[in-house]
């Protein structure tokens, strides 16, 4: 692969997209190639399930493997349609949420098996993942209260996210050398974007 592939992880609230946003617009200024893409999502048949996975509609009905299978294919689809083929092309891709969101969110906070998952995202990628993964975290009740989307995931408990958090900080132990954590309690989002282009600028 001749792109970077960054993405961008953590809980509600703590400003993945705004981040990836002004990350994308100072790298475009630099004239470098940016896809930005999400998850779920990020291709026709990714968004299609996106609309199934954050119906709030579905809050008790979405069985935990359901939500996992339906994440994984969108995964799929959105890996060898839209960032494999941009990374091939040397494009810098940067990704709302990725494989460590499944892992952290169904793997770890569903109970499904941290190990089990990992070991999900590995096949649907043939082994393929991210060069960098920029965690941010905050307090639980900080980042729900700044959470303007309500959605399925959302309307979750308190307890939930708080174990979806140590999800995260479990694979970044796990991973150290691609997920960077990243404390954003009590700071701006300007301050916030120069943490992390501080990092980014290392790998171009």
């Amino acid at each position: 692969m001749k792109g970077l592939f960054i993405t961008f992880e953590g809980g509600e609230g703590v400003g993945k997209t705004t981040q990836m946003k002004k990350c994308t617009s100072l790298l475009e200024k630099e004239g470098r190639d940016v896809l930005m893409t999400r998850e779920p999502g990020g291709t026709e048949i990714g968004e299609e399930i996106r609309k199934i996975l954050l119906n709030s509609a579905y809050h008790t009905l979405l069985q935990s493997k359901t939500e996992l299978l339906l994440y994984l294919a969108a995964r799929a689809q959105h890996y060898y349609e839209k960032i494999e083929p941009a990374l091939k092309k040397g494009k810098i891709v940067l990704c709302d949420r990725f494989m460590d969101a499944t892992a952290a969110y169904q793997g770890y906070a569903r109970q499904l098996g941290l190990d089990f998952t990992e070991e999900m995202n590995r096949w649907v990628l043939n082994g393929a993942a991210p060069h960098c993964t920029f965690f941010l975290y905050t307090d639980i009740r900080s980042g729900l209260d700044r959470e303007s989307a309500q959605n399925r995931l959302s309307m979750e408990s308190e307890d939930f996210h708080a174990c979806v958090l140590q999800g995260y900080f479990e694979l970044a132990r796990r991973h150290p050398e691609r997920i960077m954590p990243l404390d954003i309690r009590g700071k701006g989002i300007d301050e916030v974007n120069a943490m992390i282009m501080t990092q980014l600028r290392r790998f171009l």
